[in-house]
C-alpha cells in the first residue's frame, strides 16, 4: 500500500444503521460536509495487507460500496475517523479533487479511478439499486 494517497471517504455501518445512514455519518466525520445519497457506482470485495488488527492476521476482508453523491451543505473541513484512536489517524487532508485531474493523484484502492471514470461515461444513475426492508 503507498505511504500517503487519496481515498473516498467511509468507514463502516453500524449496527441498526442503513447504507445510506451510514455514508452520510461518514462523509459529515471525516469533511464536514452533508450529502444526499445517489446510485450505487461500485461493489467491490477487497482483501488489503493491514498488519496489525486483532484477529484479521496480514490481510483484511471488506466489501466496499460507492455511492454517487451530492453536496447539500456543511463547510469542507479536515475531519477525523472516531474509530481510531489519535496517534492512528489517517486523514491528513480534505480535499475536492477535480475529475478532470483525477488521474494525476494517487488514489486508493487502485481501481477507484477507473470506476469513477467509467460512472462519468455511463452515468452515475445507470446503476442503482433496490433495498429491501428486512424487518419482519
Amino acid at each position: 500500500m503507498p505511504e500517503s494517497y487519496w481515498i473516498l471517504p467511509g468507514g463502516v455501518v453500524e449496527r441498526g444503521e442503513t447504507l445510506e445512514e451510514a455514508l452520510r455519518r461518514e462523509v459529515r466525520e471525516e469533511t464536514g460536509l452533508e450529502c444526499e445519497v445517489g446510485g450505487m457506482v461500485f461493489v467491490k470485495e477487497l482483501l488489503w495487507p493491514h498488519p496489525g488488527l486483532p484477529g484479521q492476521g496480514e490481510r483484511h476482508h471488506s466489501v466496499s460500496l460507492g455511492f454517487h453523491c451530492e453536496v447539500t451543505g456543511g463547510r469542507l473541513v479536515t475531519g477525523r475517523d472516531p474509530e481510531l484512536p489519535d496517534d492512528r489517524q489517517m486523514i491528513l487532508q480534505s480535499r475536492w479533487l477535480p475529475l478532470s485531474e483525477l488521474a494525476e493523484y494517487r488514489l486508493y484502492p487502485p481501481f477507484l479511478y477507473d470506476f469513477i471514470d467509467s460512472g462519468l461515461r455511463r452515468g452515475f444513475e445507470a446503476l442503482c439499486p433496490e433495498f429491501f426492508d428486512s424487518t419482519l
